[in-house]
């Protein structure tokens, strides 16, 4: 059985740095229903249809890259998302218990794994086939912390290979907890500036954010590993406790390097969620097709502000920003005329923008007019500097404040008031940000 079981790995994958053989890889796409959570899997063309794990264990499954995801309700379930240092492995293991940093024999509790590789160039520039492992957790308790581990146990051996043990928390329950409060991590556009993106990856955790948002450009081309392994590596700290959602960004190139790495609602490009007391708007501003701005996303975004046009707070994230003075974009024409109106309709109270390397917040606005008495009008913020070359900033008329700095910033959101603080690389803040209160 040892035999066969090494014959069956080789004939599929390859071992790491050599070019793959990919006769048997079927990377067509595909969907499975994660039993027991209400929401599937879909996999895009040129990664294979997921599956539940194989007892195929490579060389060195030591799991790594790992980083959480949301696919279902953030108040009760989560995604665990991992590689593993050698291509081989097949094997996707989550173990878990309610309890903050508990030891590995507490864990005995176990989620639903499932793995799938998509083809991609590696380090040499031939192509291989990198699997992707995944464990859910779903019917979890709102407003609680879990501890986890992923990996494999060899089924031959029984060697255990997992990682370290984490800790996350899920998304409160407003019913039971009315007062409740959230802390929003905002952050974008490290590509290519590892080493800025790691201080900033520290800077966020002294914050503790229950929720990371991530405003796209991870990488310089969405098709370059490297890149992906410096992005999720440097973060694995923060990403591995507290959940990110990202944004897709220009740079990211509608890669299938992004869509499989990310676990993320619906279609993974237009999709909404709620998280406390916000609810949290994402679209693709850089689609396959360029007509979609005006068609078919333009037609879900509509759908997921109307479904949520009562949300106490209402923050809407894509990568281009409508609103920018810096003098390398500026702002997007074609946004503002594709969805502005929107924002405006259903009373938008932030929008989170990347692209532009530079921080910008502008005056509320409506339309291209600034509101200056009242609450009315949405403000647009612009913080895509955690890594990427800087931009010259610039001012406007609708300019409240704009900085060229490397920055990112937090979102705290209780039921009467939402602020937004920026922070500069080595952690100053920035002065001005967002704050604003509802009766």
């Amino acid at each position: 059985m040892r035999t066969i079981l090494f014959l069956a790995v080789a004939a599929f994958a390859c071992v790491k740095g050599n070019p793959v053989d990919l006769g048997d890889f079927r990377g067509t796409g595909g969907k499975l229903a994660i039993e027991g959570c209400g929401y599937d899997v879909e996999t895009r063309e040129g990664a294979e249809a997921p599956q539940l794990p194989l007892e195929l264990v490579g060389p060195d499954p030591t799991p790594r890259l790992v980083h959480l995801g949301v696919i279902g309700d953030p108040k009760t379930s989560v995604v665990a998302v991992w590689r593993t240092a050698d291509e081989l492995t097949r094997l996707s293991t989550i173990r878990y218990a309610k309890g903050e940093n508990l030891s590995p024999t507490a864990l005995t509790q176990s989620g639903i794994g499932i793995v799938f590789g998509y083809q991609a160039g590696g380090i040499d520039g031939s192509q291989h086939v990198f699997p992707i492992h995944q464990g859910h957790l779903c019917n979890l308790e709102p407003g609680t912390s879990y501890s986890y581990q992923v990996g494999s146990i060899d089924p031959f051996t029984r060697a255990e290979h997992f990682s370290p043990v984490y800790t996350f928390h899920t998304a409160p329950d407003l019913v039971a907890h009315p007062d409740a409060e959230v802390v929003l991590g905002f952050v974008g556009d490290s590509r290519g500036g590892y080493d800025i993106w790691s201080e900033m990856i520290t800077q966020l955790k002294m914050r503790s954010p229950d929720l990371v948002l991530f405003s796209g450009d991870a990488v310089t081309l969405g098709l370059t590993e490297t890149e992906w392994e410096d992005f999720f590596g440097r973060a694995e700290s923060l990403f591995a406790t507290t959940p990110i959602i990202t944004a897709h960004g220009n740079h990211e190139a509608n890669a299938i390097n992004y869509y499989s790495q990310v676990a993320l609602p619906g279609d993974q490009q237009n999709f909404g969620l709620d998280y406390g007391y916000a609810h949290i708007t994402v679209a693709n501003d850089t689609p396959e097709d360029p007509n979609d701005l005006n068609g078919s996303f333009r037609d879900k975004l509509q759908a997921d502000f109307a479904a949520s046009a009562s949300a106490r707070w209402k923050l809407f994230m894509h990568h281009q920003p409508m609103w920018s003075a810096s003098t390398r974009h500026g702002s997007s024409q074609t946004l503002q005329q594709a969805w502005q109106p929107l924002i405006d309709q259903y009373g938008i109270d932030l929008v989170l923008n990347g692209h532009d390397h530079d921080y910008e917040v502008s005056k509320p606005l409506v339309g291209p007019n600034v509101q200056t008495s009242g609450t009315a009008g949405t403000v647009y913020i612009v913080a895509g500097s955690a890594g990427a070359e800087l931009y010259d900033n610039g001012n406007d008329f609708w300019t409240a404040y704009s900085e060229k700095t490397y920055s990112a910033a937090t979102i705290d959101v209780r039921k009467d008031r939402m602020t937004f603080a920026g922070f500069r690389q080595d952690g100053t803040a920035i002065p001005t940000g967002f704050d604003k209160t509802k009766p």
